[in-house]
């Protein structure tokens, strides 16, 4: 007797003829899998795909029930008639502004997203129906690297300083910013003693404290800080009085599994090289004279760290090089079954699974591959995308992994496999992607010729009986 499974995947990308929208626009240029429709009318495609040997006797599909895209541009009109019916809420700019989504970041209870604008403060949005939930308060400009900490009561980012030229001065193009604090339930920012200048930043093991550091009078000193977000205070300040690569600044920060290692980041100006400083946050010295210093071709945030403090970059020529943080220096390579590299291109991205057994990397060949970290070998590499890929995540399951690109899709794989799941047009290159707990919503950031979408999916994951033949 043989089992086979049928696994049947529908993308309806129609909105309802009666949904009124009251967040941004929502209409989309091109059709799904080449199929020319959009979201104004009915496009649905299926896709089937028969595999067999499998041990369950069951299988899901996976439905897309709404798509909601929010435009980051020219949200003016939508955005006052939205705030003229919402208490408390305020427009980000007046009628015709230009509002430029930069990040985003899932709340853990997996109903809002909060996005941050270079332009704007973070807004709070409905995963469910893509409504505007709240705008954070407060008369600052600009807000990104935000994170939700103290159990999800405060929300942490960066906005935009006005600082005095002598105090800190920057290059063309590099924006000075500041640390800032919401009350995540209410918008309204809490008072802050003295303006700390923030250039990254993220949430401890304790969620009741921040990290992040900042670079100073042309990048010649960098700055640790470790700040108690109840207390409103610093804790611990840590000191690296020289010039990092070509007197740049940080842009990247990451802390190891037991927080003793702080990972910092700078892309080179001059030869846009990556450079990183780790710093050693258990010493006692308020200087750093000796931090483990590591230069590598490639982005500074195609890194994840590792357990036993490690971290891996992916780079310009498709390796991914395991480095230690206590030494700086690279000790292995990860290698595809050819043995030269682990990907034929540049890596685009880097990501690993919440319990660290796996981690995929996504690259400018077209592929990902998911690498098993307990042995350090290729499990199998995912083929589909018709460009280069710029994102991928993780189920918290570590059963599925999303992928998006510079071929305007999103995909869904099995990472047991390999296989392919499905596959649907944005209309836009996706440089950001996520994946709710309950493999529910999929969040996305798309790009377009400048123009930003915000893009939530709707999952439907319902549990089919598998055919059985003798």
């Amino acid at each position: 007797m043989a089992y086979g499974e049928s696994t049947t995947a529908d993308y309806d990308m129609a909105t309802p003829a009666n949904y009124t929208s009251n967040t941004l626009s929502s209409s989309m240029g091109s059709g799904l899998g080449g199929g020319g429709g959009t979201l104004g009318g009915s496009n649905t495609m299926s896709n089937t795909m028969s595999k067999s040997g499998y041990n369950t006797m069951s299988s899901y599909s996976y439905q897309v029930q709404n798509v909601r895209t929010m435009m980051a541009n020219q949200a003016g009109n939508q955005m006052v008639q939205y705030s003229a019916t919402s208490s408390g809420a305020v427009t980000p700019g007046a009628a015709g502004d230009e509002v430029r989504v930069d990040c985003c970041l899932m709340a853990t209870d997996g109903r809002s997203v909060v996005t941050g604008s270079s332009l704007g403060p973070p807004q709070v949005w409905d995963m469910q129906n893509g409504e505007l939930l709240r705008i954070m308060k407060g008369d600052t400009v600009g807000s990104t690297n935000l994170h939700l900490a103290c159990n999800d009561r405060l929300l942490v980012g960066a906005v935009h300083a006005d600082l005095e030229v002598n105090e800190y001065s920057t290059r063309k193009g590099v924006t000075n910013k500041k640390l800032q604090i919401w009350d995540y339930t209410t918008g309204k920012p809490l008072e802050m003693g003295t303006e700390e200048t923030c250039s990254a930043l993220c949430v401890m093991s304790d969620p009741d404290k921040v990290v992040f550091a900042r670079s100073e009078k042309f990048g010649n000193a960098t700055h640790v800080i470790v700040w108690d977000l109840l207390g409103n205070q610093a804790l611990k300040e840590v000191k690296y009085d020289a010039p990092v690569g070509n007197n740049d600044y940080v842009n990247f920060l990451k802390l190891s599994h037991n927080d003793r290692y702080c990972v910092l980041g700078f892309n080179n100006s001059f030869d846009n090289h990556a450079e990183f400083v780790v710093f050693d946050m258990n010493q006692t010295h308020h200087e750093v004279t000796d931090p483990c210093l590591l230069r590598l071709d490639a982005n500074t945030d195609c890194t994840v760290i590792l357990p036993r403090d490690e971290a891996v970059t992916g780079l310009r020529n498709g390796d991914l090089v395991v480095w230690s943080l206590r030494t700086g220096q690279p000790s292995r390579q990860l290698l595809s079954g050819s043995g030269v590299h682990a990907h034929n291109k540049e890596v685009k991205a880097v990501v690993l699974s919440e319990d660290n057994r796996y981690l995929v990397s996504a690259s400018a060949d077209g592929t990902l591959k998911v690498w098993d970290m307990q042995t350090e070998r290729q499990m199998s590499t995912l083929r589909g995308h018709k460009d280069e890929v710029w994102c991928v995540a993780i189920s918290p399951d570590n059963e599925i992994v999303v992928s998006g690109g510079k071929d305007a899709s999103i995909r869904l794989w099995r990472m047991k496999n390999g296989s392919e799941i499905c596959a649907f047009s944005t209309a836009v290159d996706v440089f950001y992607v996520t994946m709710s707990h309950d493999k529910g919503t999929i969040v996305a950031l798309g790009d377009k010729f400048g123009a930003r979408k915000l893009i939530m999916l709707q999952v439907v994951r319902t549990k089919i009986r598998r055919t059985v033949t003798s």
